[in-house]
């Protein structure tokens, strides 16, 4: 598996947003028939409302990115019924654990900072604690390591987007603080 790395406007965020609904329809689409009459049977009728569009203003999201008692900075968690996607505001002052994503693929935008990404390679060691920074701890869809041995590294920083498709080890590290990243989390 490899991870795509791109440096462009700002629109390109945009463009990611529209690729993870996409991607969560096509799945859907080439479903089993149970998949897809369950797709019909979520379609709204006329008689049903549609979900509206969802708005965060500049200065939600940079409260969202430093509210002090943020719990997993997530800014958005669909409600569609099968939470397909969650859109986070993440940080990193220092390196945490390596990690594996065994659900979901992480979509990452940088807006400020930079660190080294390494993904791929070898997790190696025993993470602990196994939690969050709040302390809730990792559901069995992640599984933590304590580094990455035999990955490829890159430097990443503000305005590149990173894709890094569920099953791949991936790991911030020589992070430049305050690293702060859009993710969107794809199930």
């Amino acid at each position: 598996m490899t991870i795509a790395r791109v440096k462009f406007a700002p629109l390109l965020v945009a463009a990611i947003f529209a690729l993870a609904a996409a991607a969560t329809i096509a799945a859907w689409s080439q479903g089993s028939p149970a998949a897809t009459a369950a797709q019909s049977e979520a379609r709204p009728s006329a008689s049903q409302p549609v979900h509206p569009a969802i708005y965060f203003s500049k200065q939600e999201v940079e409260a969202n990115f430093v509210h002090p008692t943020r719990v997993d900075g997530a800014l958005y968690v669909s409600d569609y019924g099968t939470r397909s996607f969650e859109v986070k505001t993440s940080t990193r002052e220092k390196p945490l654990a390596a990690e594996i994503h065994w659900t979901y693929t992480d979509i990452i935008y940088v807006v400020k900072g930079s660190a080294t990404l390494v993904t791929g390679g070898k997790m190696v060691g025993d993470a602990t604690p196994r939690t969050y920074p709040d302390g809730r701890p990792f559901g069995k869809e992640t599984t933590m390591g304590r580094s990455i041995v035999g990955g490829q590294s890159r430097h990443i920083s503000v305005g590149d987007v990173v894709i890094i498709p569920n099953g791949l080890p991936h790991w911030f590290t020589d992070i430049e603080a305050p690293f702060w990243f859009y993710n969107v989390k794809s199930h």
